[in-house]
């Protein structure tokens, strides 16, 4: 054993140590002389300047010549600045507060944190075009960085690439970071917690196909998310399974009004599926909000549901609907979703930065409402 690592060094280092922690030797605060720490230990003044070389590299103490040792200013840990007032878990959520899907993931969290010192804290997107919601969202997510009352993030990312430098300030302040609903952005690894898109929209047109329906078209939105991809691809999958030909002109992408409640707005998306050379008889809508508007401007072009056209949806929202909405959907977990991704940032806020990040995938079973049906044989035009 080198001198410098002698059990007297070693006591030394520890009781100045101990010291320190217990604040009895506060930070800026000077160190006693050699002669009295000398005394306080029983030791000699080599071996305190032994003990104090290695506080020094320890980072504990700051030496200057011709000056005493100082006490140093440690970097605290996150958890360990906000401890005295409080700390709160930062949940980012779209499109809102007020849908469904949202609400039950907010209502998942809230159950899996039963830390009562624990607070959680939720923001949504504001902003009147795509470009001010995503520049809400990266605020948001920088703030949380800033501040050291953060110690964890459930994030349903909008901003995707756009706000990677958001993303990676979460990361560089050590805050746990779970996504929900979407896919992290690419080259950003992080935990997920989502449904099985491909796998449930597979599913719903195999449903379809079952009845007969050939022509089968999908409607989505122009939104870039992982959540849309996959289903298109389950779309893609089924069809090919049935040995139907993939058209990418049956991929129709309409934006619908999310407060048409008549139908009106999606008129226009029933003249565009009507133009097309082969009228489709079964139509896959990427969510329920495209789908639920849709029915109703079918049906007001006189279309049945499901005798004349039927109609899937994607996430199950007509169990929110008094009486039911109508709409056969693979119906997502959301709430759930929340308490998975609640569980596994808990987890990281307690076990720190893990090696390998985690995906938990759910299913989103069929649940029939009523709106699909066999083929027709002869399709109102």
């Amino acid at each position: 054993m080198s001198k410098s690592q002698s059990p007297l060094v070693q006591s030394v280092v520890r009781g100045l140590s101990k010291q320190i922690d217990e604040g009895i030797l506060g930070e800026g605060k000077r160190l006693p002389s050699e002669r009295e720490l000398g005394v306080q230990f029983h030791v000699s003044r080599a071996i305190i300047r032994n003990a104090i070389q290695i506080l020094e590299d320890q980072g504990l103490i700051v030496c200057r010549v011709n000056c005493r040792p100082v006490v140093a200013h440690r970097k605290r840990s996150r958890q360990e600045l906000a401890a005295p007032s409080y700390r709160y878990l930062g949940i980012w959520m779209w499109p809102n507060p007020a849908d469904f899907g949202a609400q039950l993931m907010v209502k998942g969290i809230q159950r899996a944190v039963k830390d009562p010192d624990l607070r959680i804290v939720i923001s949504n997107a504001v902003g009147e075009d795509w470009m001010h919601r995503e520049e809400s969202e990266g605020h948001f997510l920088r703030r949380m960085a800033n501040d050291p009352h953060a110690v964890g993030a459930i994030v349903y990312l909008i901003g995707g690439e756009n706000n990677l430098d958001a993303l990676r300030a979460l990361r560089e302040a050590d805050i746990p970071l779970v996504f929900v609903d979407r896919l992290p952005p690419s080259h950003f690894e992080a935990d997920y917690v989502g449904t099985d898109n491909v796998g449930a929209m597979r599913q719903a047109v195999k449903h379809l196909i079952d009845f007969g329906h050939r022509r089968i078209a999908f409607v989505t939105n122009d939104d870039g998310a992982s959540s849309v991809a996959e289903r298109i691809e389950g779309y893609r999958q089924a069809l090919d399974s049935a040995g139907i030909p993939f058209d990418p002109a049956n991929i129709v992408y309409f934006h619908v009004d999310v407060f048409d409640m008549d139908g009106e707005s999606s008129l226009p998306l029933i003249d565009r599926l009507e133009a097309m050379p082969d009228r489709p008889t079964a139509v896959v809508c990427v969510n329920d909000v495209i789908g639920f508007p849709f029915i109703q401007a079918a049906r007001r072009r006189g279309y049945r549901i499901p005798e004349d056209m039927s109609v899937v949806g994607f996430d199950g929202l007509s169990r929110f609907i008094p009486g039911g909405g109508g709409l056969t959907s693979p119906t997502q977990s959301f709430e759930r979703i929340g308490e998975q991704a609640a569980e596994l940032v808990l987890q990281r806020i307690k076990q720190g930065t893990p090696q390998s990040y985690r995906h938990i995938i759910l299913d989103a079973p069929l649940v029939d409402w009523g709106s699909t049906g066999r083929a027709s044989i002869s399709p109102k035009r």
